[in-house]
């Protein structure tokens, strides 16, 4: 039986990818992680509401620094953090953001970025914006935090 992970692996010249709402988790997002690296194309990608935590956006971040043509990342609502601030609100996990801060330079294109409900830090922040290229593209940015879950 084939899983997602073997049939992208297979989709060179795939632009959109939207896996939005399908609990992926870290260990889900690790076997990603490995076959999004070989999707050259992918310019949209959504990974919204499912539970990456810190752990899965290092290994994101780590597929991420391939791909040059990426314009719109939404990671909203991952959960990505160690300590909880509200019941669906938890901070950005430090060594993932930091990870994720250092790939985003490489990504030329992003003109779209959607951190919306993980509570980043203000300096994270400020590191993930300013290590996308010199915000030579970014154009849309979400950052907030909501106190009533869209994604359970």
């Amino acid at each position: 039986m084939m899983t997602l992970a073997d049939v992208l692996g297979g989709c060179k010249a795939l632009a959109h990818l939207n896996l939005s709402s399908n609990s992926i988790g870290a260990a889900g997002m690790g076997r990603l992680a490995g076959v999004l690296g070989e999707c050259k194309a992918l310019a949209h990608l959504d990974l919204s509401c499912n539970r990456i935590g810190g752990e899965g956006v290092e290994r994101l971040a780590g597929a991420l620094g391939e791909r040059e043509a990426l314009a719109h990342l939404n990671l909203s609502d991952n959960k990505i953090g160690d300590d909880c601030l509200a019941p669906n609100a938890n901070r950005f996990h430090a060594e993932g953001a930091k990870k994720l801060a250092g790939v985003l330079g490489s990504c030329q294109a992003l003109a779209h970025l959607d951190l919306s409900d993980n509570s980043i830090d203000a300096r994270i922040w400020g590191k993930l914006v300013g290590q996308q290229g010199g915000g030579k593209t970014l154009v849309h940015v979400v950052f907030r935090r909501e106190t009533t879950a869209w994604c359970s």
